[in-house]
């Protein structure tokens, strides 16, 4: 379920989805930032901040950002705010969001999700059916070498079988290779360790976070998965939306 969007994701283009993408990891620092503007001192802005390299945010947007989330620089309070909802025919949406104003993201997600009569979830019965896992995102190999005195790096492509090999001494829990993106799974309590590790093996990343999983997926069809993409669309386009994980099967 997960590579068809992760691969989408990556392929995103245009000026919109650059700015809605910097917006909503802009938030992030901002969040982890409440904890301390030191990355060596805070693990969790440490990881964001490699978010944000690895899609390309300028200095100046990770800087102001990390200054708001101090309270340095107008402070705002930013929170994350998971929604369970249910879809048709046993779908389960998680949808996470990052927001400084919960009452406004709460009205405008309930506005888009009861246009369709769906229904609100408990807190935990949606979510028992996802587990929190990490992926980090592969696509080349980095060979680091010397020209005329100056430390260069050029990326290769990798060979499949040889960087499966290299992940499986890794804790991980699974790892995908198809069309030389290679997509590396761990528990939570590793993902750290991994992301870490893979680096240190000189393989480039373009992704890695913290992610939901469903555990069972059901099948929707017809009127049924139009409505569902409709859903998706419209939750994707609100600023305050990260990420919407469902249990949709779309292979």
């Amino acid at each position: 379920m997960w590579r068809r969007h992760s691969i989408a994701a990556r392929k995103a283009s245009g000026d919109a989805a650059k700015s809605r993408i910097y917006s909503i990891i802009g938030k992030k620092i901002q969040m982890a930032a409440k904890n301390g503007a030191d990355p060596k001192m805070n693990p969790q802005l440490e990881m964001v901040l490699e978010k944000a390299r690895y899609n390309w945010l300028p200095r100046d947007v990770i800087d102001r950002a990390i200054l708001k989330g101090s309270g340095q620089l107008e402070w705002e309070d930013m929170k994350e705010v998971i929604y369970e909802w249910y879809g048709p025919n046993g779908s389960a949406f998680l949808i996470k969001t990052i927001t400084s104003n919960t009452n406004r993201t709460s009205s405008d997600i309930k506005t888009i999700l009861t246009k369709w009569w769906w229904a609100m979830a408990e807190m935990w019965a949606v979510a028992w059916q996802f587990q929190e896992k990490g992926l980090i995102v592969v696509d080349w190999l980095s060979e680091k070498y010397e020209d005329k005195w100056r430390q260069m790096e050029r990326v290769n492509p990798f060979n499949a079988e040889e960087v499966e090999m290299a992940m499986m001494d890794l804790a991980i829990t699974d790892v995908t290779v198809e069309d030389w993106i290679a997509e590396v799974y761990t528990t939570k309590t590793d993902f750290l360790t991994v992301r870490k590790q893979v680096e240190e093996l000189w393989y480039h990343i373009t992704e890695a976070d913290l992610h939901y999983f469903a555990d069972n997926t059901v099948t929707l069809e017809g009127h049924d998965f139009e409505v569902f993409n409709n859903l998706l669309d419209k939750l994707n386009d609100n600023d305050d939306v990260d990420h919407v994980y469902h249990n949709v099967n779309l292979d």
